[in-house]
Order: C-alpha cells, then structure tokens, then sequence
C-alpha cells in the first residue's frame, strides 16, 4: 500500500510545504526589517557626523551660529503687516477696510427679503391662489 510519509500529512510536521512557505516568510520579514533597521542607523550616524561638523565649524568661526529660537513661528508672511500697529496707532489702510467689508446682501427692503415675507398675502397672485384653492377645495364642494 505504501501511501508515502505519513509524517507529511501532519500539519506540524516542518517538512509540509505549507510550514516551509511560512518560515521562508517569516525568513524574509526578519531580514527586510534588519535592513530598515541598518538604513536607520546608517542615516542616523550621517547625521550625527553633520551635526558636529556644524558644531565645529561654528566653534571654529567659519560659519555663522544658528538661531534655534521660534521666533519665525510667530512673525506673519513677509511683507504683511502686523495687527498689533494697528492697535499702536498706526492708520488704517484703505485696503484694510475693503478686505472687510461685505457687500448688503442680507434682510432689508431693497432686496425684499424681510423676515415673514413669504407669509405676507400681497399682491394678485396671492389672490388668485386663495381663488384656486377654494374652488378646487374638496371640503368646500360638499358643504
């Protein structure tokens, strides 16, 4: 009868294909992550050998020291002024004004947009409507 090894029908056994497919993955992922880890290093060690090659040439005088401060981060774009003048006294500027105002486009007369206008029965097509409605009026035919 001889149907071969048993031993490979075993789902433990480390010789099925399935078992060596997986250590061959897990083969793989522990070499790509050494890698990474490698190239980390690596950067991180060009790094450090730029940071004291800055460091030296700043003891040394032939480049200027860095400002680590964060002032930057609170100055607006070049070229903008800043707000606070405004509050110092400084006039305000045309373009200041025009920057904030909006044209009237809200509720009033002119645009004929006032609050419960839509409610308001005026005008002949309102008429008409009323006329329409109580002649076509179910309640109104059988009374």
């Amino acid at each position: 009868m001889g149907g071969g090894d048993l031993n490979l029908k075993k789902s433990w056994h480390p010789q099925t294909l399935k078992n060596i497919e997986r250590v061959w993955k897990a083969e793989q992922k522990h070499e790509a992550e050494r890698k990474k880890i490698e190239e980390l290093q690596k950067e991180l060690k060009e790094e450090r050998a730029r940071e004291e090659m800055t460091r030296y040439a700043q003891e040394t005088g032939a480049v200027k020291k860095k400002d680590d401060r964060l002032d930057w981060m609170y100055q607006g774009p070049a070229g903008q002024i800043s707000r606070e003048e405004y509050l110092l006294g400084r006039p305000i500027d045309k373009q200041i004004t025009q920057q904030y105002e909006e044209p009237e486009s809200g509720p009033s007369a002119e645009t004929g947009l006032l609050p419960g206008s839509i409610f308001n029965p005026t005008g002949s097509a309102s008429t008409n409507d009323m006329a329409a409605k109580i002649r076509e009026d179910p309640l109104f035919e059988i009374r």
